[in-house]
């Protein structure tokens, strides 16, 4: 399990920025399943991995936030008698190991067999940093650019991976699970110069905006994605550092994608990867300057989708464009290995569509940011209702960037209703009120 932190939409597979150099996820794209519509639970780490791990959505656990590693176990088992998946895996007689942010703080106690946690004390799992900021000064906000440090190997995810690599090359004899964490793109985009130089300030292709884009939408959605402790793109541009965030973050995905390739050549070296099922994805979405904003928090697009690709033994080639969710992973990775269903899971296997060239039964997918706040997502529309009853409502097939809410379009009224359908009518309180 390959999980990259804060990763968006515009790796190569997805295809929403052309500048992208992402050739590991590429390569392990073209060998597997992609699905081009895959939607995190929560547009945040915590309830995202959270959700992920127990296979139960945030509405059903109240996980709507951060949650500390030590209290996920119990919060779970208020709800439910499942176990987090690696333990599930335990239980079927699976070694698990671990390292980097695999959870939301990195290895939950008790999760890992083996486990190679933080390494950086000054900048916890995020570092190494350097003494002073560089570009934005908020301490409330981890966001920060810029060349650092000089090598590959001082870097979080360099260790990440390399620690990835050991275990691959040892022998196995019995099955294992290796989740690797890895913290790029996550801010703050600290990545040596020679990442920064593959992007030259001058060649970035900046997204498309709109400058009235908030525009139509409810106070509401305002408030809930407001994020003052990060930058905003009306300060980026005026301070010429749209371009030198661009370049940053493209960067970090380089970065990261070497990383990946570290441990996938690892596992051909191995021996292993014909009987090893692969799965790749990001916890949560980014804004790069849609929306006016740099920050993830938000129930638009460029906040819940995400890449989620499988590939190994027995996975097809192909792309798959129906919604499915990171809720599915659970229940897909016991079925893929032939274990029993998990009968407290609240996705669905992916296996057909991995398997086969099987087409699903069409399943909207369900975000929350912050307990009342929901996005439902179908093949083309996406529908977002808040806490106090405000709405938006996009088609994605003649407006892609979610430009224009359509919420009070008569005209829209069925498909409105349909998707607010799939919203819980009871969801849990949220644990840390």
């Amino acid at each position: 399990m390959l999980m990259i932190d804060d990763l968006n939409d515009w790796v190569t597979a997805l295809g929403d920025h052309p500048q992208v150099f992402s050739p590991n996820i590429d390569a392990l794209a073209a060998s597997g399943t992609v699905f081009a519509n895959a939607h995190a639970q929560a547009p945040i780490c915590g309830p995202s991995r959270a959700s992920l791990f127990s296979g139960l959505y945030p509405a059903q656990t109240g996980i709507y936030g951060q949650i500390p590693d030590d209290q996920l176990g119990a919060a779970v088992a208020a709800v439910s008698p499942t176990q987090l998946m690696p333990q599930h895996l335990r239980g079927h007689g699976f070694y698990i190991a671990g390292s980097g942010k695999v959870s939301h703080q990195g290895g939950q106690e008790g999760m890992f067999d083996e486990y190679v946690g933080r390494v950086d004390e000054h900048r916890g799992q995020y570092g190494p940093g350097p003494e002073q900021r560089m570009r934005w000064f908020d301490n409330r906000t981890h966001t920060d650019w810029g060349a650092y440090p000089d090598r590959d190997e001082d870097m979080f995810d360099y260790q990440t991976a390399a620690f990835g690599a050991e275990f691959l090359r040892r022998d196995h004899a019995t099955p294992f699970m290796l989740a690797l964490g890895f913290v790029r793109p996550h801010v703050p985009w600290y990545v040596p110069q020679r990442w920064l130089d593959m992007f030259p300030l001058d060649e970035i292709e900046l997204p498309v905006v709109r400058e009235n884009d908030l525009d139509d939408v409810p106070q509401a959605a305002r408030d809930l994605a407001a994020v003052p402790q990060m930058p905003t793109l009306e300060w980026a541009q005026s301070n010429d550092e749209w371009r030198p965030i661009m370049q940053a973050y493209l960067a970090s995905i380089a970065f990261v994608d070497h990383c990946v390739g570290m441990a996938m050549d690892a596992l051909r070296e191995s021996g292993h990867a014909d009987d090893t099922l692969v799965c790749l994805l990001s916890d949560n979405g980014y804004h790069l300057g849609e929306k006016q904003r740099f920050a993830k928090m938000s129930l638009w697009q460029h906040s819940t989708r995400v890449p989620l690709i499988f590939s190994g033994p027995n996975v097809q080639q192909r792309v798959y464009t129906d919604p499915v969710g990171l809720i599915d992973i659970f229940p897909t990775v016991l079925d893929m290995l032939g274990l029993p269903a998990n009968a407290e899971n609240a996705g669905r296997s992916l296996k057909p569509i991995l398997a086969s060239d099987a087409v699903m039964a069409l399943q909207p997918q369900v975000s929350v940011f912050g307990a009342g706040n929901f996005a439902v997502i179908d093949q083309r529309h996406r529908y977002i209702r808040y806490t106090d009853g405000s709405e938006e409502l996009y088609d994605h097939e003649s407006d892609p960037m979610e430009w224009h809410n359509q919420a009070a379009n008569p005209a829209m009224a069925e498909v409105k209703a349909r998707l607010a359908a799939y919203i819980p009518a009871e969801p849990a309180a949220d644990i840390a009120a």
